[in-house]
């Protein structure tokens, strides 16, 4: 698939979702730009970050970060999809480590990915990722039921 052609489409937000995760493993900032909104909402907040407001500044962030010389590994998982029409809302858990071998060191980010539909299919909103709060025990609250829950923090990347 071609990415640098505004012809590609995504026709749901998960394949919107695994072409973000993809380009940001592969380094492919055209895939980037492809995923994109064509929409001046286009937002991203980085961990620890500043948020970035603007689709040229964002893409401006993410070449930065994709022209690193170290490529990382991407393991996503849905935690939550929520579907409004033309907006869908995912709560990701990305584990990222710096290469597939089992041992490798493993860093957790929670993101919430933002999609809309556009006349050239789905397209990323918003990306805002944090890192859990790290060796806490949290009180999450579920279909009105309360849920303990432990984070265990995330490792770093060494």
């Amino acid at each position: 698939m071609k990415t640098d052609e505004p012809s590609t489409y995504f026709a749901t937000p998960e394949e919107a979702e695994t072409a973000f995760y993809s380009a940001f493993e592969m380094g492919d900032i055209n895939l980037m730009n492809a995923v994109m909104a064509e929409h001046q909402g286009v937002t991203c907040v980085h961990p620890g970050a500043e948020p970035i407001l603007g689709r040229k500044a964002v893409l401006e962030s993410w070449s930065g970060i994709l022209a690193n010389s170290i490529k990382l590994v991407v393991y996503p998982n849905i935690v939550n999809a929520s579907l409004f029409g033309d907006v869908a809302v995912h709560l990701v858990s990305e584990r990222i480590a710096q290469d597939h071998h089992p041992d490798s060191p493993v860093s957790v980010i929670i993101a919430t990915n933002i999609y809309i539909r556009q006349v050239n299919g789905w397209r990323m909103l918003e990306h805002h990722a944090s890192l859990p709060q790290s060796h806490s025990r949290n009180v999450v609250k579920q279909d009105n039921h309360f849920h303990q829950t432990t984070h265990e923090g995330p490792s770093t990347l060494q």
